[in-house]
């Protein structure tokens, strides 16, 4: 009995097993690809599935979330004929008799950043970003601007939406819509989409 061996030749029937081998190793590497995306959204430590998109800032109340009363040493700013109240990076705007949650406008400038603001440069301009809002320096205050597009946030403020779009999932804020991205291992989240309010 004669056994055959696999020939590795460039006969036309070759081509077809190379073609094949080479299926196989694109299927295995896709496999790879999408547990280590799978194995980067989980939270650190192994505590096992997602981390939420609004990890930084879940201990925040959510945007529109309505309060009774505002937080210890508020400040107070006038803005457009509006006055909102800014405290540790949030916004609250009155309403019903208490406060909402809100996006401030752009343009609206505050004194000082709270802590642990995050800092990059896109397009050789220096933005600073905390809880959903963009910032730029205007003397000695930050002036609240529109996400510029590409920037790359590792969190979210609570109160996102989630939004499917052929399989893929993004997320909107205030009317700004973010994909995830794989960054150093970490997920973040790339402005796609930004509005003019």
């Amino acid at each position: 009995m004669k056994r055959k061996i696999l020939n590795f030749s460039s006969s036309p029937k070759s081509g077809d097993f190379q073609k094949v081998i080479l299926l196989v190793i694109l299927c295995i590497a896709l496999v790879v690809g999408s547990v280590s995306v799978t194995e980067a959204q989980r939270h650190r430590g192994g505590g096992g599935g997602h981390r939420d998109p609004a990890w930084h800032y879940s201990r925040m109340p959510a945007r529109g979330a309505f309060i009774n009363r505002l937080p210890h040493a508020s400040s107070r700013i006038n803005y457009g004929g509006n006055y909102f109240h800014f405290n540790d990076g949030l916004f609250y705007r009155p309403s019903r008799g208490g406060f909402v949650v809100a996006a401030p406008p752009f343009g609206l400038r505050v004194g000082f950043l709270p802590r642990g603001f995050l800092s990059f440069t896109l397009g050789g301009l220096p933005y600073y970003y905390y809880c959903g809002t963009y910032y730029i320096r205007r003397g000695g205050e930050y002036e609240v601007v529109a996400p510029p597009l590409g920037a790359v946030v590792e969190s979210l403020p609570p109160g996102y939406d989630r939004l499917t779009i052929r399989g893929e999932t993004y997320y909107v804020v205030d009317g700004v819509q973010y994909r995830p991205i794989l960054r150093n291992g970490e997920i973040w989240y790339e402005v796609i989409k930004s509005p003019n309010r």
